[in-house]
């Protein structure tokens, strides 16, 4: 019959760690993908929140706000540059930084907060191509309420709207 051994935490690890070689940690990182809806086709994804992700400075920057780091994956370049080229913003208007740590910055496919799996790019590349799309509708049918136009005939162009 065995008997039953007390151990603290740190002899856990010391024996795991001397016994295997490693230490591993496993986590649950919840659901992969959205949840079918009737018909089997998955929930369409709400837009995101542009406020969340843009900054416009009054001295004509725009700092892009990204929910992930960056570990090799170039999100640096490739997540600002579709939202630049969504807006058509002057390179050299544009800023980045990192999110704080909240809800709308939660990874789109896992649900939470997390950089990892090579996913940053593919994972949000919808979501940021949206928010650009999205702040550039805005702009130009503010430009044409303020100018008395119509929005068809506005346009966003080398960081304004014309």
């Amino acid at each position: 019959m065995a008997t039953a051994v007390r151990m603290d935490r740190r002899r856990f690890l010391k024996a795991s760690a001397q016994a295997a070689g490693a230490l591993t940690i496993a986590f649950h990182a919840g659901p992969l993908a959205a949840a079918p809806q009737e018909g089997g086709a998955p929930a369409p994804k709400p837009l995101p929140d542009p406020n969340a992700f843009l900054r416009f400075g009054p001295d004509g920057t725009t700092t892009v706000i990204l929910s992930h780091a960056e570990m090799g994956q170039g999100m640096w370049t490739g997540l600002v540059m579709l939202v630049a080229e969504e807006l058509d913003l002057d390179w050299k208007t544009v800023k980045v930084e990192h999110a704080p740590a909240a809800p709308p910055y939660a990874h789109a496919n896992y649900g939470i907060q997390m950089t990892g799996g090579s996913t940053s790019v593919s994972s949000e590349f919808d979501r940021y191509r949206q928010v650009g799309a999205l702040a550039r509708t805005l702009f130009v049918e503010a430009a044409a309420q303020k100018w008395g136009v119509p929005a068809a005939s506005c346009r966003v162009e080398k960081s304004a709207s014309r």
